[in-house]
């Protein structure tokens, strides 16, 4: 089971741009009874072992826009270990009931994605399609606005709120983030979503390492689990890049979102009531 959950990790990483752990965290809690804050953790080592292989595959193509991915990094590796340690004051109860909120409000961004900007939901992370080199279609603040020539300083204040906010979730719930680097990026760089998708794996990559570091400086970790997680996370990579040349799309996308709803809320009914 931990190996299948792992290979989720990827593959759902792989095929739709978003990180798998919204379904590895529910499924680790619910299969091996472990606190969310351990599933927490062990979703961040897979993720990152996942977006590490995805920046690898990525090098050659430049498609990483390296100073906004410094920018996002670093300040999102700031705030995860802080994620990590106000998880740790909260009950399972809070815990498992936000992190179904954050599930339905990445749901939602999913599924309207899909339905406004189904081209967008082509452009998976793992591999792009051929309107994913087109921009967005309105910048905030422009692809050069932290470069020294043109830099903008609300433009910076604005990218690094929100690393700070994609690290502080990273590190309470195990998520990657994309789910708010890709936008922001898009939105406000001007970035084409070939290169959004690319520079995201680098994010999430670091800011996943940092709150496991942070999280494996607290508490033991279970090696076997987590191998067998980092395994099937690049498994499930490579699966991906096969499988989203065919499948990957609005219509997948919008199954994802349905199965992330209603995984967390067979989690909560489980933990909870007894009845599942």
């Amino acid at each position: 089971m931990s190996l299948f959950i792992g290979f989720l990790i990827g593959l759902v990483l792989g095929l739709t741009g978003a990180g798998g752990s919204v379904f590895a965290v529910p499924l680790l809690v619910m299969t091996l009874g472990l606190s969310v804050q351990m599933a927490a953790g062990l979703s961040l080592g897979a993720v990152c072992v996942a977006a590490s292989l995805g920046v690898l595959l990525r090098l050659r193509s430049r498609q990483i826009q390296w100073l906004p991915a410094g920018v996002f990094a670093l300040a999102g590796a700031a705030a995860a270990p802080l994620g990590g340690l106000i998880s740790e004051q909260l009950t399972d109860v809070v815990l498992l009931s936000s992190f179904a909120i954050l599930v339905l409000v990445v749901a939602v961004r999913m599924w309207q994605q899909a339905t406004r900007s189904p081209e967008l939901s082509r452009a998976v992370r793992a591999q792009t399609s051929m309107l994913a080199g087109q921009p967005a279609d309105v910048a905030v603040c422009g692809e050069d606005a932290l470069s020294i020539h043109n830099f903008r300083w609300l433009c910076f204040v604005r990218i690094v709120a929100a690393a700070l906010l994609t690290g502080l979730l990273s590190g309470l719930f195990g998520v990657g983030g994309g789910f708010i680097i890709v936008p922001v990026l898009t939105g406000l760089l001007h970035m084409g979503i070939r290169e959004a998708v690319g520079t995201s794996l680098v994010v999430i990559s670091v800011i996943s390492a940092a709150g496991f570091v942070s999280f494996a400086s607290r508490v033991t970790i279970p090696v076997d689990l987590l191998q067998l997680l980092a395994l099937g996370g690049v498994v499930g990579m490579f699966a991906g890049m096969g499988l989203s040349r065919l499948i990957a799309g609005p219509t997948l996308q919008k199954l994802f979102a349905v199965m992330m709803v209603l995984l967390s809320f067979v989690m909560l009914m489980q933990r909870y009531s007894g009845t599942f």
